[in-house]
């Protein structure tokens, strides 16, 4: 079961971002179908954690630093969704207004970073090869995620996203990346 959850998560992810992609350049935001098509994409390699981790009170102290890494990630990742502010922006649905507060100091993509170290953390309670590709997967698929975002946020932000790019790191807090934000 397992191969094949994990191969179907290529072509879903890759129908997801094309189809975000197109709906971006076109209408400015997602429809319905385009969100569910995100979710989706984000789903399935969650579902390979599922199957491939099993369930159970950390025993090790890398389980133990395993459930730490994962509480901070969640953390991580809930406290940037709320500075969003907006339903519709955290759905991807509206852009509202350029959030440059909050972990938005210092990475333009802290939901992101916060799910994956989650991810992460989750994967070191019960280490395997399946994890790690679906970690991978993960990390491949919102890369491309947010290479879409930030075309269309310089589309609707102009020179203040631009800007936010030249002083906000991409990912983590390790210096201005300006590559890819002409």
């Amino acid at each position: 079961m397992l191969p094949y959850l994990l191969a179907s998560t290529i072509p879903v992810s890759a129908i997801a971002l094309l189809f975000a992609r197109r709906e971006y350049r076109t209408r400015g935001n997602l429809s319905l179908p385009g969100l569910l098509l995100l979710c989706l994409m984000l789903f399935m390699p969650n579902l390979v954690f599922h199957y491939a981790v099993s369930y159970r009170i950390p025993d090790t102290m890398l389980g133990y630093a395993g459930a730490l890494i994962s509480l901070a990630g969640l953390v991580l990742c809930l406290v940037a969704v709320i500075f969003f502010k907006s339903l519709s922006k955290v759905l991807c649905m509206d852009a509202g207004h350029l959030t440059v507060s909050g972990p938005y100091r210092y990475s333009r993509n802290p939901q992101y970073v916060g799910w994956l170290i989650f991810l992460f953390g989750y994967a070191l309670m019960d280490w395997s090869l399946w994890c790690l590709a679906a970690l991978v997967v993960v990390a491949v698929s919102l890369h491309f995620l947010v290479l879409i975002e930030e075309e269309h946020l310089q589309r609707v932000f102009g020179d203040r996203y631009r800007d936010f790019c030249r002083q906000v790191p991409r990912y983590a807090g390790l210096g201005p990346q300006t590559r890819g934000t002409r």
